[in-house]
């Protein structure tokens, strides 16, 4: 057991707990990112490298587990680049931005076998904090865009759309400096959900009362930031945790927390059967209220459900590209060559269309190896109903969108996930 080796010694645990509070501090404060720059996360990941190699007691018995999360994050972002296109024309670029988006997962799976809780000291408060402010300022000038109007109400999404110019990289800077989430910090915020509603359950007095406020203010921020999917996410995972809730209510708590969850999902069910009435009353009501993005895809999805042709300018589209390069070649998609037919708007589709089912099932390997042990004690954990469903809100995040360039995804999920399962030694 890896319990019974040495611990680190003081300087090696201390540098792997400040590299994850300076990732954190720096990542989930968009002000605090476009002033620090990548090089902040960048030196944060460092930190953690000089940690490992200062661990000597973990590196002679088990180096070879630690090369190899180091070897599959390394080459992750080649496979990511040359067959699922990611990164654009900035290979340099895309490759440390990838280094920071596997760091949290290698961080989490290091820190759960090391079993060390002075690793993830502190976390957990930094991270209330951060997403904590960065929400709050994002509704404020997301309801002051609002109240302007124009070009400017929708902060969240131009964050989304990526630089393009140097008139456009300034205004970006220029919402980042006030603190306003985009698409990363909204896609994450949907992720922590149901870590939230634990929270809640969890807690009592003035706490519960501040996780409370917390998920109303998660929930605001995700139906103002205008992003279609999320706010379906957000909805359909509220509707599960407020069931459960009132499942184990009515049940005086004969019913667990992870049957009332089964049992909350229940009603999804109900919702796929009438997706196509459901999905029409929804784009009525958007277009009655002006929300005219959401009305459009709403539009679009009922389009695809009733079996009719989609717009060009619909993701429905593309998804549809990528599945076309997958029934082309399913075992290996265009691995061997051929032409690569990829959505860029789907990690999961294009995975498959560009890398077929057998290099799909390696990079879920590889990323298996990269987490080894951070999700040990899920099947006995009472919160396992809570992480699955932030699982799989990743996982259809992954599907209908893109995770590999949201860094603040892997890193709420991942320590959310280490937080939890360690209980009350993570709060030491």
């Amino acid at each position: 057991m890896t319990h019974t080796l040495e611990k680190p010694s003081a300087t090696s645990a201390g540098l792997m707990n400040a590299s994850m509070l300076v990732y954190l501090f720096w990542l989930l404060l968009p002000a605090v990112q476009t002033t620090g720059h990548a090089v902040t996360g960048a030196a944060a990941v460092a930190l953690f490298g000089a940690g490992v190699l200062l661990d000597g007691t973990w590196l002679r018995a088990h180096g070879w587990r630690t090369l190899l999360r180091a070897a599959c994050a390394a080459l992750m972002p080649v496979i990511l680049r040359v067959f699922l296109a990611r990164g654009g024309e900035n290979g340099a670029g895309f490759y440390v931005q990838q280094a920071m988006f596997w760091f949290p997962v290698v961080f989490a799976g290091y820190a759960r076998e090391r079993g060390d809780s002075r690793l993830w000291r502190w976390i957990r408060p930094l991270l209330l904090a951060v997403v904590t402010v960065t929400t709050l300022t994002t509704i404020g000038w997301l309801i002051q865009g609002m109240l302007r109007g124009g070009r400017v109400y929708a902060y969240s999404r131009s964050l989304g759309y990526g630089a393009g110019g140097e008139a456009q990289e300034a205004y970006l800077k220029e919402l980042m400096l006030r603190n306003i989430g985009g698409y990363d910090f909204v896609y994450a915020t949907v992720a922590a959900l149901p870590l939230t509603c634990l929270g809640i359950q969890r807690s009592g007095g003035w706490r519960r009362g501040a996780f409370c406020a917390l998920l109303a203010a998660q929930a605001i921020m995700v139906a103002l930031s205008q992003y279609t999917y999320a706010m379906l996410f957000a909805a359909a995972i509220l509707v599960v945790e407020g069931l459960a809730l009132a499942v184990r209510a009515a049940s005086r708590g004969r019913v667990g927390l992870g049957a009332s969850l089964l049992w909350g999902a229940l009603p999804l069910a109900v919702v796929f059967l009438l997706r196509v009435p459901l999905t029409a009353l929804a784009a009525n009501i958007c277009e009655g209220l002006g929300l005219s993005n959401f009305a459009f895809s709403f539009r679009q999805l009922l389009l695809a459900l009733e079996g009719g042709a989609t717009s060009a300018d619909s993701r429905l589209a593309y998804y549809l590209t990528a599945l076309e390069g997958f029934f082309r070649s399913p075992l290996t998609g265009s691995l061997l060559g051929g032409e690569k037919l990829l959505s860029q708007h789907s990690d999961i589709l294009d995975a498959l269309s560009g890398t077929g089912v057998l290099g799909t099932t390696l990079m879920g390997g590889m990323l298996w190896l990269m987490g080894r042990g951070a999700f040990r004690g899920l099947k006995k954990s009472p919160a396992r109903g809570h992480l699955i469903l932030t699982g799989v809100a990743v996982g259809a995040t992954a599907l209908l969108g893109t995770v590999v360039y949201s860094r603040d995804i892997a890193a709420v999920a991942m320590m959310g996930a280490l937080l939890v399962l360690e209980g009350g030694a993570a709060q030491a």
